[in-house]
């Protein structure tokens, strides 16, 4: 291996093939995929042999040694010079497999310029956050949910593959076409809208292309996520009847969900709450509430029996993994809003509590005021 990096360094790309086995299995966690055979590793130093030379990569520690035999394994940790000066961020840590005196599988880890720390933990930290901050006032509540929305858009969107180990899939900087074919073809059954108008035999655009199938643990998950968005609309026009925004914000909160609406909350908290007499459900709050029922029905009907595979789903797929970090933060959201008008216990279940303050009437729910006409 150290005579695999000197060739590196030399920039003699057949000297390193000639190290390589025909085999051989490369991953490095820069590029999404492993490089396979040695042709793959051809493709992977192509780039490196085109760089100046004195760009080196150093052998800081190893692992192993003269006493192994050939077919076993090294350890490295090293870090890239440019003309005998150290560059920042540029340490790794490596483990290597011979076989016959070839290299036959690789893995490289390169050390990542973002050092979030203890930031990682992620969502258990910044929903402790929102509740202390609750209690804290104007400026801790915006300090939670911009933190909030800060730790969303980078663990769950922008975050490289590999760097935390329950998130499977690509970032969406670097999305492949295999989440993007998957995200196009869950967005095709948003709210099984087409299956159902397939199976009532009424007219669709299957006469045109046929209906992609999707695995429906996962479409499921997007429309029950859709679902509890679609019915946050009223619980916002209610909560700050006075912000002339909402939909402006609401709208792309149905594609990008909690990317959106952190961000809202964290605005919201800079504003004052207005009278509380002047809340009121808007007239079309049931429609929303009836909808989001039915959704949901339909999606515990598709997915029984499949729950078991939920975390398998969940911890290889970076798109599922978010759609149930927004209903577990929708209902948070849900929670915090209610709770600055406290009223029946049951208005802070998840999903059907909102569901069922959308549909029942005044009387029940116990809230004041007459029901606003405002259009959707």
């Amino acid at each position: 291996m150290e005579s695999f990096y000197a060739a590196v360094n030399g920039r003699d790309l057949e000297q390193a093939l000639a190290m390589v086995d025909d085999e051989v299995v490369y991953e490095d966690f820069t590029f999404q995929e492993p490089f396979r055979g040695r042709e793959g590793v051809r493709e992977l130093l192509g780039d490196a042999m085109s760089l100046p030379k004195g760009l080196d990569f150093v052998i800081d520690d190893l692992a192993g040694g003269d006493s192994w035999g050939p077919d076993d394994a090294v350890g490295m940790t090293w870090h890239v010079e440019f003309d005998g000066v150290a560059l920042p961020n540029s340490r790794g840590a490596s483990l290597y497999k011979t076989k016959n005196g070839r290299l036959l599988y690789a893995r490289d880890i390169v050390e990542s310029p973002l050092k979030l720390g203890s930031s990682a933990l992620g969502i258990v930290g910044f929903l402790a956050a929102l509740v202390r901050s609750y209690k804290q006032g104007l400026a801790g509540t915006f300090a939670a949910f911009a933190t909030a929305a800060g730790l969303y858009w980078y663990i769950l969107l922008l975050s490289p593959q590999g760097q935390f180990p329950f998130l499977g899939g690509p970032p969406a900087w670097a999305i492949d076409e295999t989440t993007l074919r998957n995200v196009v073809d869950e967005s095709l059954n948003f709210f099984y809208i087409w299956p159902g108008l397939d199976s009532l035999g009424l007219p669709s655009p299957s006469s045109l292309f046929p209906l992609p199938e999707v695995d429906p643990l996962r479409l499921a998950l997007f429309n029950v996520a859709e679902a509890y968005a679609f019915m946050l609309l009223p619980l916002l026009l209610w909560d700050r009847p006075e912000r002339k925004n909402v939909y402006a914000w609401w709208a792309p909160a149905m594609f990008l969900t909690n990317a959106i609406l952190l961000p809202y909350f964290a605005t919201r908290a800079l504003e004052p709450a207005g009278s509380s007499t002047s809340r009121a459900r808007v007239a079309w709050a049931p429609l929303f509430g009836l909808v989001a029922l039915v959704v949901l029905a339909v999606a515990l009907w598709q997915s029984w029996g499949l729950y078991a595979n939920l975390p398998s789903l969940l911890l290889g797929d970076r798109v599922a993994f978010a759609f149930a970090v927004d209903v577990s933060l929708f209902a948070v959201l849900q929670g915090y809003v209610f709770a600055e008008r406290p009223g029946s216990w049951w208005r802070y279940v998840p999903f059907l509590g909102l569901a069922a303050w959308l549909l029942l009437p005044d009387e029940i729910t116990g809230e004041a005021g007459e029901a606003r006409s405002e259009p959707i």
